[in-house]
């Protein structure tokens, strides 16, 4: 009977080894297939295409080998308070350059960095958190079938940080809320606040740690305190990090602050927000797989609220874990609606990585009903995948192809004490691989849509050419031409 009994036992920490090796291993057999199986590439031959992808390509490259001392990455020339980072910020940046120092920074770095963060997190997952093979196999079905994680596996964007850093929060939300200790508490409080750099809005994530293990809603002078430091301290944070980010013109938030008088912001603002709310319900808004993740956030925001019963006993009776789903998920879609841009995949971006969170931490909390409708969902977007293959073309268009060596900007030259950051600065009026794949490490690229004598970068690179009377063409070629100011 006792070998009977240590049979079992070997048998089932054998499953869940192997669960665990799988989970561990899940991000990299996503990328495998996404590339070499679906669209018939290697990997290492992929390239940043997109204009956020460039960006961050870039800026990754100066920060990874020229230190803080690189070029302006902005809009307009629009400067940051302090040292030069683009209108990303920081945060994702100084991740990424650290991956970058150590392996070196290929065009499909991004891409690789992504799947090793996403493995750590799982590996932190399997670690640290007492775990069943039943809720390690609910989460691998889950990864595997998440459409969001399978467009953005192959790209050079950041989001698969995030998702990274979200299994790291949610995992140890779940080991504080089941008895963790003050020690915990600050490591979830530094993190957040880690974070926070990356995405601005994860200041949200600090809200739960007031509720450990509260049945019982109490809105007591201490937890008015706690909310009033939980703002107070959020402000902080977003001034400190607008800081080292540079402005971006063509955001809501900046439009909606430059209003003149108090009318005109009132206005804009519901013009935002309810066109913002319209195309959040709206079905025939965007593509399906766009639509599917909404109605798929708010059906589990809403599930939640009625699950954790916090409206039927007027918060006397709360279950906490459904509760502290529902406060996230609603003020993601809240702040999204509220402060940016509900079209064009940017909600997509946001809300899917804290989605695929909170499934997890209520996966880790053994909520059945969620599991199931989460990986019914999940196959629901995987089909629409497969009938709409445009959608996944869209994502791989240019992504593979070789980009063309431009020797005309092998004119550019790195300045390594400059008098100002201009000096390893070029303006460009397009985001092309072609262009910014050969700009050297240490410059700075800003984009401008007018091309003038106005500029104060050194370099101008234009497919036309321009009649200016501080620049002189320094190199020109079929593509286009590279101007250097005179005063430098």
């Amino acid at each position: 009977m006792n070998i009977f009994k240590k049979s079992e036992i070997y048998k089932l920490n054998k499953t869940h080894l192997s669960l665990s090796l799988l989970l561990i291993a899940s991000p990299w057999i996503i990328l495998f297939i996404t590339t070499n199986v679906i669209v018939r590439h290697s990997v290492f031959n992929s390239i940043p295409c997109w204009s956020d992808e460039l960006s961050y390509w870039h800026e990754i490259l100066s920060f990874s080998q020229k230190g803080l001392n690189f070029g302006y990455y902005t809009i307009n020339e629009s400067l940051p308070k302090y040292l030069s980072f683009g209108s990303h910020g920081f945060g994702a940046v100084s991740v990424y350059a650290l991956f970058g120092k150590i392996f070196g920074w290929k065009t499909y770095s991004i891409v690789i960095a992504n799947a090793f963060f996403m493995s750590f997190a799982f590996l932190f997952l399997t670690i640290a958190v007492k775990i069943s093979s039943k809720s390690l196999l609910y989460i691998l079905l889950f990864s595997f079938s998440y459409t969001p994680l399978i467009l953005f596996s192959s790209t050079s964007m950041t989001e698969l940080l995030n998702y990274s850093a979200l299994i790291v929060y949610f995992s140890a939300l779940y080991i504080y809320f089941k008895g963790g200790s003050r020690k915990m508490l600050i490591s979830l409080l530094l993190f957040c606040t880690a974070i926070s750099f990356i995405r601005i809005i994860y200041i949200v994530l600090f809200l739960p740690l007031l509720f450990k293990r509260k049945t019982e809603f109490q809105f007591d002078l201490k937890f008015l305190i706690s909310i009033v430091l939980w703002i107070v301290f959020s402000a902080l944070l977003f001034v400190l990090n607008n800081l080292f980010v540079s402005p971006y013109p063509d955001s809501f938030l900046n439009e909606w602050l430059s209003s003149k008088g108090f009318s005109e912001f009132v206005s804009n603002f519901a013009e935002h927000f309810s066109q913002n709310a319209w195309n959040m319900i709206n079905p025939v808004s965007e593509d399906i797989i766009q639509v599917l993740s909404r109605y798929f956030i708010i059906f589990i925001c809403l599930v939640c609220l009625v699950k954790s019963k916090a409206i039927q006993t007027r918060f006397k009776k709360i279950e906490i874990e459904y509760f502290i789903v529902f406060l996230i998920l609603f003020l993601f879609l809240l702040i999204n609606i509220a402060a940016y841009d509900v079209f064009d995949w940017r909600d997509y971006r946001v809300i899917a990585p804290v989605l695929f969170g909170s499934v997890l931490f209520l996966i880790l909390n053994s909520k059945r009903f969620i599991i199931y409708f989460s990986l019914a969902a999940n196959l629901l977007g995987i089909l629409f995948l497969l009938i709409s293959p445009q959608v996944l073309d869209s994502f791989n268009n240019g992504r593979y192809a070789n980009p063309k060596g431009n020797k005309m900007l092998n004119h550019i030259v790195y300045t390594k004490f400059p008098n100002s950051r201009f000096t390893n600065t070029i303006v460009v009026h397009q985001f092309s691989s072609d262009v910014v794949l050969n700009i050297p490490a240490g410059i700075g690229i800003t984009y401008s849509d007018t091309l003038t004598d106005k500029l104060n970068s050194k370099y101008i690179y234009s497919n036309n050419k321009l009649h200016l009377s501080t620049y002189n063409i320094i190199a020109s070629n079929e593509t286009g031409y590279l101007y250097q100011k005179r005063n430098y």
